[in-house]
């Protein structure tokens, strides 16, 4: 018997055979249809791992209704044999998800549940149920408001009306945070000391009459907003104001200033309400020939003044003695006046144009007013009732052609005084009416 036993075994088909019954059976022991064909499983090699920030699949009518309460993401523990525990940690192709497809408004607790897992896997999902509320989505248009801190715009300059483009936005939300909607805003960042316009895309913030921002949808996120800033200020004439009386030996004789007018910044109310600017001198103490330097003084509300300061030349004539009126064969105190001199100015003196050919018009581009400023000098009893409409100030076209000149300022006034203009040349632009 042993010999036969020898016998089989020795042969070379019964090894084979007995091989390829072993090799069957190691391969109906391991194999999993469900699973890649390069697996490996020992029966005794498990392990559990736990999978954070796993993302949160929600399926439900997008069109027709918001949901809320909808974790971003969940802790998933696994347990099952190492091999398909490590292929579902690198790979992550499993899915959590919540299926809301079929349910109705209002508010619910459901579920979360898993899918695309090896059958040889146990989940756990941490929460296994969420509170969620499914609310009616509406959509609505709204105008959209620029908003921005007015403290940022330079002393002297002024913001215009912001434009938004697009004006509207649609608005998508549950229809009661869509009727608790109380302002939209574009809110603009700027920086401090802004002087010119700026240009600047801005989030869109939606917001209820607390000012809470609202949990829904904008289309679009972010518009283009432009806000026009622009210097709010104005050339004004420097007006001289004498205070005190002159010692008795002083006369004046003149009073002049280097500059005859300055620029003023102000809010736009004041600066209409604004026509001139005073330099205050005080005729006391005044003694001799003097040049001083002397503050512009300004109206309240105006924010500053270029130059701050001017000079001041005062010229005088000193008399050993006051003379008796008598010996001084002057008949009145109205003689005496004629013949003080007294120095004013003449404001907002307009420009006109003379000479210009009919097919031509023309447009004074500065000053922008079409108007300036005379200081006149003369005697007191002449001067004294003058006013604008004594004075003729125009340009003289006279065969100019189109296009930009600087053009002298002539004058016309009365006789026996002197004037002397603010400033001496006008910009002009001479168009063809044809083209």
């Amino acid at each position: 018997m042993n010999k036969l036993f020898n016998h089989v075994i020795g042969k070379n088909w019964f090894t084979k055979v007995l091989s390829l019954a072993f090799a069957l059976l190691l391969f109906s022991y391991v194999y999993d249809p469900n699973e890649s064909s390069t697996d490996v499983n020992v029966p005794s090699d498990s392990e559990t791992a736990i999978l954070e920030d796993i993302p949160v699949t929600v399926y439900y009518d997008t069109e027709n209704v918001v949901v809320t309460g909808i974790p971003k993401t969940v802790t998933v523990t696994l347990k099952g044999p190492t091999v398909h525990i490590q292929q579902a940690k690198l790979k992550k192709d499993f899915e959590v998800y919540v299926n809301l497809a079929n349910a109705e408004l209002g508010s619910k607790n459901v579920p979360l549940q898993i899918k695309d897992l090896s059958e040889k896997i146990k989940a756990t999902i941490d929460p296994e149920t969420i509170k969620v509320t499914l609310k009616e989505k509406v959509t609505e248009e709204f105008t959209v408001e620029a908003e921005y801190s007015s403290s940022s715009i330079e002393d002297g300059y002024a913001a215009g009306t912001a434009k938004v483009e697009p004006k509207t936005v649609k608005v998508t939300g549950a229809k009661d945070d869509i009727e608790k909607i109380a302002y939209v805003k574009a809110n603009v960042n700027l920086d401090g000391n802004i002087n010119e316009s700026v240009s600047q895309q801005a989030k869109v913030s939606v917001l209820d009459s607390s000012l809470n921002k609202l949990n829904v949808q904008v289309e679009p996120e972010t518009v283009q907003v432009n806000i026009p800033v622009k210097r709010t200020s104005k050339t004004v004439p420097i007006n001289i104001v004498e205070q005190g009386t002159p010692p008795e030996n002083i006369t004046i004789d003149s009073i002049t200033l280097d500059k005859k007018e300055v620029t003023i910044s102000a809010p736009e109310d004041i600066l209409k309400e604004v026509d001139s600017t005073r330099v205050e001198v005080d005729l006391s103490k005044i003694e001799k020939d003097e040049e001083l330097t002397l503050p512009v003084i300004i109206s309240n509300g105006v924010t500053a003044v270029d130059p701050k300061l001017v000079k001041v030349t005062v010229k005088v004539t000193a008399t050993e003695e006051q003379q008796d009126a008598d010996e001084e064969n002057q008949d009145s105190e109205e003689a005496a006046a004629a013949e003080k001199i007294e120095t004013k100015t003449v404001s907002s003196i307009p420009i006109t144009v003379q000479g210009l050919n009919s097919n031509l018009e023309a447009t004074i581009e500065n000053p922008k007013s079409s108007s300036t400023s005379l200081r006149i000098s003369g005697e007191e009893n002449i001067i004294r009732d003058l006013s604008a409409s004594d004075f003729n100030l125009y340009l003289d076209l006279t065969g100019m052609d189109d296009g930009k000149h600087e053009v002298p300022i002539t004058v016309d006034g009365p006789e026996d005084i002197e004037w002397e203009l603010a400033i001496d040349t006008a910009s002009v632009s001479i168009t063809n009416k044809e083209a």
